[in-house]
This record gives structure tokens, C-alpha cells and sequence, in this order.
């Protein structure tokens, strides 16, 4: 299934939503690859006011769920480094000071703890 733009930026926002991104931060969703023999499919570039940026490339032959995944994992990481390893989103198991981890199970993204089974957080 080929990706389209509207579908991957839903998903973004909704994941800057909960990885709680600095407001000044710009999103862009775009099918413009900004690395040289980027294939086709989507392209996400998420700016932070300091200069950093990252960029997830989401090529076409990508089953949705990998795709919404890919970009959970290469988002959180990107807002873990620049929040200086603030655990975002906070792990859902009672004291656990380690950021929760992406999974996709039937089409939705949920945040789970990455050492107890079970406890999940949904998008």
C-alpha cells in the first residue's frame, strides 16, 4: 500500500502530541526526500529552534504498520535527545523512570513498558 502524506502527518501530530514537543518545533510532511537517492514515499522532518533537526524516510514498499512504527521509534529518540533523555512518553508502569516503547498491534500505535508485559499505553 503506498503511503500518502495526510495519513502520515495524522500520525506525527498525534505523536508529537504525546511525546510532548516543544512548541517551537516545526513539523513538515512532504513526498520530497531531503537525502540524496531518498526513494519515493513520505517524508517526515521535525526542526527544533536550536538548529537540529531529524528527518524519517518512509518509502513506499513499507507495510503501514512498520511505517507508523519506524516513525514512533525515530521521533521519540529525537525528542528523548534534544529534551536532554527526559523519558517521553513517561513508561505506564508505576515507578519506572524509563521512557515507555512504541508497538503497533491491528493498525494502532500503543506505548508499553519496555521490561513488564502488559501494560500498555494507547495513541
Amino acid at each position: 500500500m503506498t503511503l500518502d502524506v495526510r495519513t502520515v502527518r495524522g500520525w506525527a501530530e498525534s505523536l508529537l502530541r504525546r511525546l510532548e514537543v516543544p512548541e517551537e518545533a516545526v513539523l513538515q510532511v512532504g513526498t520530497e526526500g531531503t537525502a540524496p537517492g531518498t526513494g519515493a514515499g513520505v517524508h517526515v522532518t521535525l526542526a527544533y529552534a536550536d538548529g537540529s533537526s531529524v528527518t524519517v524516510d518512509l518509502d513506499d514498499t513499507l507495510p503501514e504498520s512498520e511505517a507508523l512504527l519506524l516513525l514512533a521509534e525515530q521521533l521519540q529518540d529525537s525528542v528523548v535527545e534534544s529534551t536532554g533523555g527526559r523519558p517521553v512518553p513517561p513508561c505506564p508502569a508505576p515507578g519506572h523512570t524509563h521512557p515507555a516503547t512504541p508497538h503497533v498491534s491491528s493498525g494502532s500505535l500503543y506505548w508499553r513498558c519496555p521490561t513488564e508485559d502488559g501494560r500498555d499505553a494507547h495513541l
